[in-house]
């Protein structure tokens, strides 16, 4: 994914994000749970103007989970497992817009590019953005899913950890 592609989803409307699925040597994903939502998730963060994917994996992993902890994870020259994306309900919307190429767009919703990363090393994550983590199976994470009250993140969810372990990336 390069740059061209996230300035094209800016001009649909769509935010642009990244979302680290982090696996370790036990078959298991790394989940955050922020204060503020009390829920359960992967890391992510928003994809910034003239980023291209692996940067912005990059910078995310830092930003929520500490410098320290990048030199743990391995990146794939091609991350990218997974696309999807989230409209909003229309009487959700509060004038917010998107700023691509020099113009504004307004945001319709979010787009998520799920790559895959490796930890490598035994150092855990700081917690930056997050309150708590945990490094849970399939079974365990899709139990932590159903409780999401949101139903687009919660149908996202869901793929993504299906497609992981149709892989054999979790058990």
């Amino acid at each position: 994914m390069d740059k061209k592609t996230f300035l094209s989803d800016r001009q649909e409307g769509l935010r642009p994000g990244v979302v680290a699925c982090i696996i370790n040597k036990d078959f298991k994903i790394l989940l955050g749970k922020k204060e503020k939502y009390q829920i359960w998730e992967l890391p992510q963060g928003r994809i910034e103007e003239n980023e291209d994917l692996k940067s912005a994996i990059r910078r995310e992993i830092t930003e929520e989970l500490g410098e320290n902890f990048l030199p743990a994870i391995f990146i794939p020259e091609q991350p990218l497992l997974y696309i999807d994306q989230v409209i909003f309900p229309e009487n959700t919307v509060k004038e917010k817009f998107l700023s691509a190429g020099g113009k504004s767009f307004p945001m319709l919703g979010k787009k998520y590019y799920f790559c895959l990363a490796a930890k490598t090393k035994d150092i855990e994550p700081e917690k930056f953005e997050y309150h708590d983590f945990k490094w849970v199976s399939y079974d365990e994470g899709t139990k932590l899913i159903e409780t999401i009250p949101q139903k687009g993140k919660k149908r996202i969810l869901k793929t993504i950890f299906s497609i992981l372990k149709e892989n054999q990336f979790i058990k």
